[in-house]
C-alpha cells in the first residue's frame, strides 16, 4: 500500500494542469469601483487564496470597455486565462462580446458576472453554451471570485485529473445563477478548508498540495439532460449529487424532473449521497423516501442545510458517531488517528450503523484515501461473522492506511502523531546532512516495503530539529560569536547549557519524552556533515538518554541538555579545525539536530542492540575472492559507535561472508576478536538530571553479554588444545565474535539484507554510499529457534563514500628502491604531490602501546607548531590513526593532526592490527583526499620487504624537533608522493631520487 500511495502523489503532481493566473476584467469603471470596494482586486482575492494557504494567486487587469479588452487580448506579450466580463458594457452586449472572443480564442474561458441580485432570467436565455462559459451573481462577497476561478479550473481539468488521478466527482443540477452563485461559492469555499484542515493536521506541503489537487472536482448541469451526460460520464467516480427538483427537461422547466434523476442516480447507487433542493417544501418528504437530504432554497437557513450535507454526509468535517439517524453525537474524530482510536471503543450499535450507511467510505474519499474508500466501499455486513469483526477489520485497515500515509515522507511534527509518525520535522529550516540522508533511506524504504528473505529492514522513529531552532537559540542568547571567539569547550558547554531554548521548543522536547519510550539518541546534523567532500564524520556530538528516571522533568531535561550539547559542538576545537582544513568559517555552519529512537532492548542494567555495523559499497582493502566494488561490512556486538571509533570488529564482504581471510589462523582470530562492547548504562538515567552525559555510553566485558544471552547468535569459542574454533558456547574456552550462527548458518539473512542496501543506495545516491545499520535478534537470542519478537535490521544513517578517481594515468613502476622512503601495496588516494617538507613520525625505540594516549598529545603539540606556519607533514606511527581505542592505534582527534597530508600505518613486528575502514576518522580522511598508506608489521627496507618505511633513514635525519615519543624532521626538499589510485599502490621520496620522467604531471595533486 506504501508504493501505491507514493505512485499516487507521483500521480496527484499531474493534476490540474490548467491554472488560472492571469484574468482581464472587462466592465465599466463603476462596476470596478463596487467590485473594488475601498481596496485593489487583488489585493481581495490574494487574502481569499492566502487563508486557504493557495499558491498562484493569479493577477487582473481591467479592461474599461470591449474594444479595449479585444485588444489587450490581441497584444502578444500577454496571456490570459480567463475573461470576465460584467453584464453591462458601453460599447458591446456581453453575449456579441463573448462571441467575439470565443471568434479569435475559442479556448479562452469567458465568464460572466452581473451586479443584479435577481435572477438574470433574460441573459441566461440568451446564453449560447458555445460563447459564454457560465454566468454568476455578485453578493458583495469576494468568495465568489474563488468559486469562478477554481469552477472554470475544474472544466478544464475534470476529465485529464478524473482519468489520471482517478479523483472523484460532485455532480450539480441547476439552471438559476443566483442559486449555483451561491452553492458554488460554499461548495468551494468548503474544498478549500477541507483540503487547508488536512494540512494542519500535521501532513507535509508535499502531501498538502495533494489534497488540494485531489480534491473532488465540480462539474455543473444547467438540464435534465446535461446531467444524465454527465452522471454517465463520471459515474464511476461521483461522490455526489446536488440538485434542484425543478430543472429544464426538452427545453421546458419541468417541476419534478430533479426527483426522476434522483430515482435513477438511486437506482445506479444506492449508497451515492443526494442532495434536493427546492421552493416547495410538499417534496421534502418524497426526497426522504429517496434517502436523500432535503434543503429549502426559501429557508434562512440554506447555506447552513448546504454545510450540513457536505459535513455529515460527504464528510467535510470531524466524522460524527451516532447510533441512528440524527441521533445524538456519541463521539468525534478529527482524523485518520483519532477515527481508529475512537473505534476500539465506540458502541456496537454505533459502528453498525454508520457501516451499513457506508459512512466510513465517504468521509475516507473527502481526504483523498481513495484506496482505502474503495477498499471499504464494496463491504456489507453480510462479509462480517459479527459486528466485532467488522471493528477488527476497520481497525487494522485504518492503520495500515495511516501508516502508509506517513511512510517514506518528512512529516511536520504533530503532538498527537510523535509515536507514528516514521520520520517528522520541527521548524521550517534545513534538516541537516546526517538527517537529509536518514529521510532519504525514510523514502527508499517506503517505496520498496523492504524486508529480505524475511528480515525486515526498517528506520527507528525519527524527530529532526532543524537548523532554524539552532539559529534562533544563538540570536536569542548572543551565542554566534562568543562560540567562535572562546576556545575552552567547557566554558562554550556550560553557557550552552545554561540558556534556556524557546519555549515552543521546549513544548516539543517535553512531547518526545512523553510519547517516545526507550531510550534516545541524540545525533548532530549540520548543514555540512555527510557530504560528499567534506563528511564532518564523527567531528559533532552524539549522545544517548536512558529517558527512564520515573521523574519526568529530569528526561526533560537530558534530552535539554543533549540538545545544546549538540549545539554547542559546533564550536569545538576539533569543528573548527575541521572546517578550517576544508577551507570553510565557522559562521557558514548550521545544526540541526536529530532525536532518534534507541534501537536494541534492556538486557539487564545494560540497553544495546544484539549488532551493529557499518558497510560500504565500496571495499578499499580486498582480500582473497573480494572485489572493491562488491562493498565491505564491519559488524560488531553491542553499540555502533564502538566500530567508527576504531574497536575491533569482524569484517566481512557482502558477496563471500564466509570468506575470512584476514582470520584463516583461529588463534590470530581469538587474538583480533571483540574483546568487550558498548552499551547503553541504564542505571544512569535515574540520576543524570542533565548531568555528564557523556558517561551513559559504558564499555561491557564479554561475560555480561553472555550473561544477557546476547552472545548466542554471534560468538564462538576458541578451544586452545587443538587451536581450533568451535560453535557451541557450553563449552569452556575464550568467547571469540565470530558471526558464524549468521554468516556461516544464514540465521538470518544478513549477508543479503547488506548487498541489496548497498545496492538501492549507491544507485539512489548515484555513487559509492556508507550505512551504518544495526540488529535486534528480538526472541531468537534467548531461544535459538526464532520464537517470539522476531529479528529487525535498522538503518541509521547514509552517507556518501569518497572514492579516488582513478582517470589518469600513473604509475609507481620503474622507481629504484634504494632512493625511496616508504612503498605500500595498500594505500587510498590518487595523484602526485610535492608539498610536504615536514615529517612527524612515532619513535620505534621509545614506543609502547601503553604511551598511545602521551603520543597523542605530542602530536598535537607539533601539528599546532607546523599549523602556524602553514607547513603539512607526513605522519608515520602504529596501528589505527584515530582509534578510541589506545590499545589499536593513537588515539588522536581531527584537531591533532589537522595539518597531515599524508599518513602511514606502520606497526612493530607483532602489533597486528587490521587496517581502518569504516571509522569515522578514516572517512573523513579518505574524503578530504588525504593520502593513507597501510605498510605490513615489522615492515623495513633493510630487511628487503615488499612494502616498507626506510626507518634507518629516519632515524639518521637529523630532528627539527623531539619528543619522548615522537620526531620531527624538516627537509631541505619537498617529499613526492605517487599514489596509484587504481591499484592501491603509493611511492614516497625524496623529489631528487624519484624519476619525475615516469609520472603523469598532470595528475591531481592528494593534498588539497
Amino acid at each position: 500500500m506504501v508504493a501505491r500511495r507514493l505512485a499516487n502523489v507521483r500521480r496527484f503532481n499531474d493534476l490540474i494542469l490548467f491554472r488560472v493566473r492571469e484574468i482581464l476584467l472587462v466592465s465599466s469603471p463603476f462596476d470596478h469601483f463596487i467590485l473594488q470596494e475601498d481596496g485593489s482586486l487583488t489585493e481581495r482575492i490574494f487574502r481569499e487564496f492566502d487563508e486557504f494557504s493557495l499558491s498562484a494567486v493569479p493577477r487582473f487587469t481591467h479592461a474599461p470597455n470591449g474594444q479595449e479588452a479585444l485588444e489587450t487580448l490581441q497584444d502578444r506579450d500577454r496571456r490570459f486565462d480567463l475573461v470576465l466580463v460584467m453584464t453591462s458594457l458601453a460599447d458591446f452586449d456581453v453575449i456579441d462580446f463573448g462571441r467575439r472572443v470565443k471568434g479569435k480564442f475559442p479556448e479562452l474561458p469567458v465568464v460572466l458576472l452581473s451586479l443584479d441580485q435577481r435572477d438574470p432570467g433574460d441573459l441566461r436565455a440568451r446564453l449560447d453554451p458555445a460563447v459564454v462559459d457560465g454566468v454568476f451573481v455578485w453578493t458583495g462577497d469576494s468568495k465568489i471570485l474563488l468559486a469562478i476561478i477554481k469552477y472554470v479550473e475544474d472544466r478544464q481539468n475534470v476529465e485529464h485529473d478524473v482519468a489520471v488521478g482517478n479523483v472523484r466527482v460532485i455532480l450539480m443540477i441547476e439552471d438559476s445563477p443566483r442559486y449555483y452563485s451561491e452553492f458554488l461559492r460554499v461548495l468551494y469555499t468548503r474544498l478549500m478548508a477541507l483540503a487547508q484542515s488536512l494540512y494542519s493536521e500535521g501532513q507535509t506541503d508535499l502531501y498538502r498540495l495533494m489534497y488540494m489537487r485531489s480534491r473532488p472536482k465540480l462539474v455543473h448541469a444547467t438540464s435534465f439532460e446535461e446531467g444524465q451526460r454527465l452522471f454517465r460520464k463520471y459515474r464511476p467516480n461521483l461522490y455526489a449529487v446536488i440538485s434542484d427538483v425543478r430543472i429544464p427537461r426538452e427545453g421546458r422547466l419541468d417541476p419534478t424532473a430533479g426527483l426522476d434523476f434522483a430515482r435513477e442516480a438511486r437506482a445506479a447507487d444506492p449508497h451515492l449521497p443526494i442532495l434536493l433542493q427546492s421552493a416547495e417544501t410538499e417534496h421534502r418528504s418524497e426526497a426522504e423516501t429517496l434517502e436523500a437530504a432535503f434543503a429549502d432554497k426559501n429557508s434562512s437557513t440554506l447555506q447552513g442545510d448546504l454545510n450540513a450535507f457536505l459535513t455529515e454526509r460527504l464528510g467535510f468535517g470531524d466524522f460524527v458517531f451516532r447510533e441512528r439517524p440524527n441521533g445524538p453525537v456519541v463521539e468525534r474524530a478529527r482524523d485518520l488517528l483519532e477515527l481508529e482510536q475512537k473505534l476500539e471503543t465506540v458502541s456496537r450499535e454505533s459502528l453498525l450503523y454508520h457501516a451499513q450507511q457506508n459512512h466510513f467510505s465517504l468521509w475516507l474519499m473527502a481526504r483523498s484515501e481513495f484506496e482505502l474508500s474503495e477498499e471499504l466501499r464494496p463491504l456489507t455486513e453480510k462479509d462480517f461473522p459479527d459486528e466485532e469483526a467488522i471493528r477488527t477489520f476497520m481497525i487494522a485497515a485504518l492503520r495500515e492506511g495511516r501508516e502508509s500515509t506517513h511512510s517514506g515522507i518528512v512529516a511536520d511534527f504533530h503532538p498527537d502523531r510523535v509515536a507514528h509518525d516514521h520520520f517528522s520535522r520541527i521548524g521550517t529550516g534545513n534538516l541537516g546532512g546526517k538527517a537529509r540522508g536518514i529521510a532519504f533511506l525514510n523514502k527508499m524504504l517506503a517505496e520498496k516495503e523492504w524486508a529480505v528473505s524475511g528480515l525486515p529492514v526498517l528506520l527507528p522513529k525519527t524527530v529532526v530539529l532543524t537548523t532554524d531552532a539552532f539559529d534562533s537559540f544563538l540570536k536569542s542568547h548572543d551565542l554566534s560569536e562568543f562560540g567562535q571567539q572562546e576556545e575552552d569547550e567547557e566554558k562554550i558547554v556550560r553557557r550552552f547549557a545554561a540558556c534556556p531554548l524557546s519555549a515552543e521548543l521546549e513544548h516539543a522536547l517535553h512531547v518526545i519524552v512523553d510519547q517516545l519510550e526507550g531510550p534516545l539518541a541524540v545525533r548532530s546534523s549540520s548543514m555540512l556533515e555527510d557530504s560528499l567532500h567534506q563528511p564532518f564524520a564523527g567531528i559533532y556530538s552524539t549522545l544517548m538518554i536512558p529517558n527512564n528516571d520515573p521523574d519526568f522533568r529530569n528526561r526533560f531535561e537530558d534530552l535539554d541538555q543533549a540538545v545544546k550539547r549538540v549545539f554547542a559542538s559546533t564550536f569545538s576545537k576539533n569543528a573548527k579545525s575541521y572546517l578550517k582544513s576544508t577551507g570553510r568559517r565557522v559562521e557558514e555552519e548550521k545544526m540541526a539536530v536529530i532525536v532518534q529512537e534507541l534501537v536494541g532492548r534492556q538486557r539487564g542494567s545494560r540497553y544495546y542492540p544484539s549488532f551493529s555495523g557499518v558497510a560500504q559499497s565500496y571495499n578499499y582493502y580486498p582480500m582473497g575472492p573480494q572485489k572493491p566494488r562488491e562493498g565491505v561490512a564491519l559488524v560488531a556486538l553491542g553499540l555502533g559507535r564502538y566500530i567508527v571509533e576504531g574497536g575491533l570488529s569482524l569484517r566481512f564482504c557482502p558477496k563471500h561472508p564466509q570468506v575470512l581471510p584476514q582470520f584463516a589462523n583461529p588463534a590470530r582470530f581469538a587474538d583480533a576478536s571483540q574483546g568487550d562492547f558498548l552499551a547503553l548504562d541504564m542505571e544512569t538515567g535515574k540520576r543524570l538530571a542533565g548531568q555528564d552525559l557523556d558517561s551513559t555510553v559504558q564499555r561491557f566485558p564479554l561475560r555480561e553479554a553472555e550473561r544477557d544471552g546476547a552472545l548466542l547468535p554471534l560468538a564462538s569459542v576458541y578451544s586452545a588444545g587443538d587451536d581450533q574454533i568451535r560453535d557451541d558456547l557450553s563449552l569452556p574456552g575464550p568467547r571469540v565474535i565470530t558471526f558464524n550462527n549468521i554468516l556461516k548458518y544464514r540465521a538470518i539473512p544478513l549477508a543479503e539484507a547488506v548487498e541489496r542496501v548497498l545496492e538501492m543506495v549507491e544507485k539512489g545516491l548515484g555513487g559509492p554510499a556508507e550505512v551504518e545499520f544495526a540488529c535486534e535478534m528480538g526472541d531468537w537470542a534467548k531461544s535459538g529457534r526464532g520464537s517470539g519478537a522476531g529479528p529487525l535490521l535498522y538503518l541509521l544513517q547514509l552517507r556518501p563514500l569518497q572514492v579516488a578517481d582513478a582517470t589518469s594515468d600513473l604509475s609507481v613502476d620503474g622507481f629504484r628502491r634504494g632512493d625511496l622512503l616508504c612503498v605500500s601495496q595498500s594505500s587510498l588516494g590518487h595523484g602526485v604531490s610535492s608539498e610536504i617538507r615536514d615529517i612527524v613520525y612515532v619513535r620505534r625505540d621509545s614506543w609502547e602501546s601503553g604511551h598511545n594516549r602521551a603520543v597523542a598529545g605530542e602530536i598535537a603539540v607539533m601539528n599546532a607548531s607546523l599549523n602556524d606556519r602553514d607547513r603539512r607533514f607526513l605522519l608515520i606511527g602504529p596501528g589505527r590513526w584515530g582509534s578510541a581505542d589506545p590499545h589499536l592505534g593513537i588515539p588522536v582527534q581531527w584537531s591533532q593532526i589537522s595539518g597531515a597530508r599524508l599518513m602511514v600505518e606502520a606497526s612493530p613486528a607483532g602489533y597486528q592490527v587490521d587496517p581502518s575502514q569504516g571509522t569515522h576518522f578514516f572517512h573523513n580522511i579518505t574524503s578530504l583526499g588525504i593520502g593513507y598508506l597501510t605498510v605490513p608489521p615489522g615492515a623495513d627496507e633493510g630487511r628487503g620487504d615488499e612494502a616498507f618505511v626506510d626507518w634507518e633513514w629516519l632515524d639518521a635525519q637529523p630532528a627539527a624537533e623531539e619528543t619522548m615519543h615522537v620526531r620531527r624532521l624538516s627537509l631541505a626538499s619537498p617529499l613526492t608522493v605517487v599514489l596509484d589510485g587504481r591499484a592501491g599502490s603509493a611511492v614516497v621520496g625524496p623529489c631528487r631520487a624519484v624519476k619525475m620522467s615516469s609520472v603523469d604531471r598532470t595528475a591531481v595533486a592528494v593534498a588539497p
